[in-house]
């Protein structure tokens, strides 16, 4: 251990504190612009009483709105991309079966 008189203000370096805090920034505002559209889209179909279709396109217009603010990677349009397949699949199952 070093002894008080050995350390020099300024010298440690931070560079795994800073990719860690980077990397805590962006897993916060991909899990942020996440719940926005995992919220919206109930919201859309249940509280404005639009269809579940009409509800998946704004909710996927929103999606690729918010990643140009929040500076959301390929990964996010992904994601986004992957949740409108499982949902129209889903839709048009139950809309088959009512």
């Amino acid at each position: 251990m070093a002894s008080h008189s050995e350390y020099v203000h300024g010298e440690m370096s931070i560079v795994g504190q800073d990719k860690t805090y980077q990397g805590f920034l962006k897993v916060s505002l991909f899990l942020t612009a996440f719940f926005i559209v995992i919220l919206l889209f109930p919201i859309l179909m249940f509280a404005v009483h639009l269809s579940w279709m009409s509800s998946l396109i704004i909710t996927f217009i929103v999606g690729l709105i918010i990643a140009y603010p929040f500076r959301l990677s390929g990964s996010w349009f992904m994601t986004l991309g992957g949740m409108a397949v499982l949902t129209l699949i889903f839709g048009f199952l139950i809309s088959a079966l009512t």
